[in-house]
């Protein structure tokens, strides 16, 4: 277990009731272009990594990782090619189905951005279930960060309050947070993929506000890592401020994903990683 803390320290990994991210992602400069594909490969890479020791250390079966990721625009930074972030999605699938990762990608404002939406429409072919798209607008994020923890296990339930006094009864309703009742506990590895692009500017302080109460709600033996990206790609780690991280090309798949194995709506190409 000393090798499993040194290398979640290494990789960025902390518990969430001692996550940096609160104090750090405030002090974030909104500005720059977007390397989206760059920033999510990365943290697939990281996840892999993690996910790899768990199965070393025979702790696999005690995380899920959810994979949160937040753009307001299309990709105009990147080294890595759409084709090829397409085939690592894939590969990714196999390696971290869906009763092991989740990722929820969320689009803000991009509801009219025809490049986005065709670019998402192929993500979620080659990720197959275990990725979910949201189109939102900038009023939405915190409550589409809710959303996301019902999903993933999480659901908030109302009480109802009377509160009263001599003149009057007043009834209030107050939203409390706990986990879903089920037959096994899972502890999450819960990873934030965050555009801090110069258009985030004037909404980037709502995403802060969503990340914080997301942390909340999250248990002591869970973990998290924050990615910021614009031109670049940022690991905010527990350890430091945040440092540029370059993002190495994907790596050859030890095994070649099978195309074919995908069942593909009949309206998309017969090759899930097909763009138009």
């Amino acid at each position: 277990m000393i090798q499993l803390a040194a290398v979640l320290g290494l990789l960025g990994f902390e518990p969430a009731g001692q996550s940096r991210l609160n104090s750090l992602l405030p002090g974030v400069t909104c500005d720059g272009a977007t390397a989206f594909r760059d920033a999510v490969i990365k943290g697939n890479q990281l996840m892999l990594q993690l996910f790899a020791l768990f199965c070393k250390e025979g702790i696999n079966q005690k995380f899920k990782f959810v994979h949160v990721v937040l753009t307001d625009g299309e990709d105009n930074k990147s080294q890595i090619s759409l084709q090829e972030f397409l085939r690592y999605q894939q590969y990714l699938e196999q390696e971290l189905p869906q009763n092991i990762l989740q990722t929820f990608y969320i689009g803000v404002n991009v509801e009219n951005n025809t490049t986005v939406q065709k670019e998402m429409q192929a993500i979620l072919r080659c990720s197959g279930k275990s990725a979910s798209y949201y189109p939102i607008s900038s009023n939405e994020i915190n409550e589409i960060f809710q959303k996301i923890q019902m999903q993933i296990g999480i659901r908030i339930q109302e009480q109802g309050l009377i509160i009263g006094n001599n003149q009057a009864r007043i009834a209030l309703r107050q939203q409390t947070y706990e986990p879903v009742v089920s037959m096994q506990i899972n502890n999450y590895i819960v990873l934030f993929t965050l555009d801090v692009s110069g258009s985030m500017k004037n909404n980037w302080y709502k995403v802060c506000y969503a990340v914080k109460n997301f942390l909340n709600i999250l248990g002591q033996n869970d973990l998290v890592l924050g990615i910021i990206f614009n031109d670049e790609v940022k690991v905010l780690t527990a350890n430091q401020q945040p440092t540029a991280k370059k993002v190495q090309q994907p790596s050859q798949p030890p095994r070649k994903p099978s195309y074919q194995s995908r069942q593909v709506d009949q309206t998309s190409e017969s090759c899930c990683c097909q763009i138009f």
